[in-house]
């Protein structure tokens, strides 16, 4: 199982500049290099090429003819004279987000240069003291580092810049942190900020100060977890697959504590996982059944290159799309039955934010009938490709898929659609809370007698 590193932005813009010197009173952005650029539909086309040498897939949701049709197209609209990088890059996102659609993990990520002139540290890189939830052009605030801004702030402007602009640079992941939203809008970093929201249908404004980059973050535990009495329920996060020995240790002893209560059902949210590692996942899958093993991948190809060549594969076949030795594909999971934890019904909340290791455990749940998927859609093809690797492009990397995985999955073209469906609605997150959540335990409580043992 592969990590998709929807925050990988913040390890690698920052690994670049470790030996910056600037007090945190400086404006940051006067010091970026938004460099000028022509774009031509020659320079997509010749992206193409290279991507191509990396992606066993490249055009599995839009074939290459109509791709660079498109090309054609778009290139019609752009500008004649040079144009700022971030601008660059939603031009090209114009033809690539097609690409985007295709796999998930394909994202063009600023990057930022080092200036030898100056010696900038991580703690001066002053960011947004807050996370958002992203809904179609509103961004809202979810969790904030500042006491003036709240859950459920409808972000309106930041420093004169308009929350719809902030958001048209940026990729509309369900949940966005600021150093990922910010580097897309060329990495506007200041010492403070004048931020206009709603606030309960009141308009606000306030200046709060930048937080460092190094002091982004927040308390809430990777692995939540809460009984709702009222509703017979037990609730317990994943944030991500980083610690999966101490995370199943936590669900276990979870299990027991709603089970002493007398109570059988239990949600599992893994809306804002990005993904981790799939070490231990038959210890994990242990707890939901009594089967002795589940069947998981029917195959797996890869882009051979020099970043794939440690699969064993022979310096002749590079640039070939060949299959993945029978070694590394993982057809199925030998399960303990002594783990499992009896009866209980799941019920797995997902976002289209869920992703890579994250999907497949959700996909695991479903098409096994361990557990209710609760939520919105997946991304398409959000369990289909991995790991990633990346390619240099202008000023800013690729992040491209190298491997495509074939899992056992309830999936319709490409979409892993939720059992029970229930969309993010900007107005309802406006008012703080917990919306699809809340939601969750109101069909569950309507539904007490479902049971997919």
């Amino acid at each position: 199982m592969n990590k998709y590193y929807n925050i990988l932005l913040a390890l690698l813009i920052f690994s670049s500049c470790q030996s910056i010197k600037i007090t945190e009173n400086t404006d940051y952005s006067t010091y970026l290099k938004n460099d000028k650029m022509i774009i031509t539909k020659e320079n997509l086309k010749k992206s193409k090429e290279s991507i191509k040498k990396l992606h066993p897939n490249l055009f599995n949701s839009i074939t290459e003819v109509d791709f660079d049709s498109l090309i054609v197209e778009v290139a019609k609209t752009f500008p004649t004279d040079s144009i700022p990088e971030t601008e660059f890059i939603y031009q090209y996102r114009k033809a690539y987000d097609t690409i985007t659609y295709g796999d998930p993990h394909f994202l063009i990520l600023p990057q930022l240069r080092r200036y030898p002139q100056y010696k900038i540290k991580n703690k001066h890189i002053l960011i947004w003291p807050f996370n958002m939830i992203c809904i179609n052009d509103s961004i809202i605030v979810n969790e904030s580092l500042n006491p003036q801004l709240q859950k459920g702030d409808l972000l309106l402007s930041i420093n004169n810049r308009s929350a719809k602009e902030i958001v048209k640079y940026t990729y509309h992941h369900r949940f966005l942190d600021s150093p990922f939203t910010q580097a897309q809008n060329h990495f506007c970093f200041a010492p403070s900020y004048k931020i206009q929201f709603l606030r309960k249908g009141q308009k606000h404004e306030v200046k709060v100060p930048g937080i460092p980059l190094n002091k982004y973050l927040f308390k809430e535990e990777y692995y939540p977890e809460k009984i709702y009495d009222e509703y017979q329920t037990g609730y317990f996060g994943i944030k991500d697959f980083d610690n999966n020995k101490y995370m199943i240790k936590k669900l276990s002893k979870f299990i027991k504590k709603v089970q002493a209560k007398g109570f059988s059902n239990i949600i599992i949210d893994v809306r804002s996982n990005p993904g981790g590692r799939g070490d231990r996942f038959d210890e994990l899958l242990s707890i939901f059944t009594d089967k002795d093993s589940i069947d998981y991948q029917s195959g797996s190809r890869v882009m051979v290159s020099k970043a794939t060549l440690d699969y064993g594969f022979s310096e002749d076949s590079i640039g070939k799309v060949c299959n993945m030795p029978e070694a590394d594909i993982i057809k199925s999971f030998p399960l303990d039955i002594k783990k499992y934890a009896g009866k209980i019904n799941y019920y797995v909340l997902v976002s289209k934010y869920t992703a890579s290791t994250a999907s497949s455990f959700a996909n695991i749940m479903q098409y096994n009938k361990f557990a209710t998927l609760v939520g919105e859609p997946l991304a398409h093809n959000a369990l289909r490709y991995g790991e990633i690797t990346t390619s240099p492009f202008n000023n800013s990397l690729l992040v491209i898929s190298t491997i495509e995985i074939d899992e056992f999955s309830n999936q319709k073209k490409g979409i892993i659609m939720p059992d029970v469906s229930i969309p993010y609605i900007a107005k309802e997150y406006i008012n703080g809370g917990d919306p699809i959540l809340e939601k969750c335990l109101k069909y569950i409580n309507v539904n007490k007698s479902l049971s997919y043992k």
